[in-house]
Parts: C-alpha cells; sequence; structure tokens
C-alpha cells in the first residue's frame, strides 16, 4: 500500500499530466480557430475582388479604385437614401450578371 507522500507524489503527477493535456487542447483549439479566422478572411477579400471585377473596375490601378471608393464613402456619408441607391444599383448590376451567366452556361 502506498505511503500518504507517495499518494501524493502520484496525484500531483496526474496533475500535472492533466495541466499538460489542456494546454495541448487549448493551443490545437488557439490553431483551428486562427485558421479558420484566416480563410474567413481569404475568402472575403476574395469575394471584393470579385466584386471589383463584376464592376467593370479591374483594369484600374490600386489608387483609382481606393480613391474611387473613397469619394463614394464621403458622398454617402449621412445620406442613407444615396446608400440605399447604390445598393439597389449594385443589386440589379450583380442579379444581371448571374442571369446573364446562367443563360450562357445553359
Amino acid at each position: 500500500m502506498p505511503t500518504p507522500r507517495e499518494r501524493l507524489e502520484s496525484l500531483e503527477a496526474r496533475a500535472k499530466q492533466l495541466r499538460s493535456k489542456i494546454q495541448r487542447q487549448e493551443a490545437a483549439e488557439h490553431r483551428r480557430k486562427a485558421a479558420a479566422d484566416r480563410k474567413a478572411d481569404a475568402h472575403r477579400k476574395i469575394k471584393l475582388g470579385g466584386l471589383v471585377i463584376a464592376s467593370g473596375v479591374d483594369s484600374w490601378n490600386e489608387a483609382e479604385i481606393v480613391g474611387a471608393l473613397l469619394m463614394i464613402s464621403e458622398r454617402t456619408s449621412g445620406r442613407p437614401g444615396l446608400l440605399a441607391q447604390l445598393r439597389e444599383r449594385g443589386i440589379a448590376h450583380l442579379s444581371s450578371r448571374e442571369a446573364e451567366r446562367s443563360a450562357n452556361n445553359g
């Protein structure tokens, strides 16, 4: 039969193993979350790039695209009606592109 000291040492060793296991699990979860975040960020950027192409300004240089977006951002600030018009126009354009794409593929 183990002595109280031996039993305590055994329990401390087990606690150390469990703490290590928990740390490994937490690190793995952190890595999974970071990978998911990177994947979501990449998807968002790809989608934004696709919108640049869909709008037909993919031949513009980066400064022109950013300048146009900044100008629109300034002009729509505090003007929800204008933003709604832009949204409607964008939805119509994207729907039209999708319909055209479907017609050409089917």
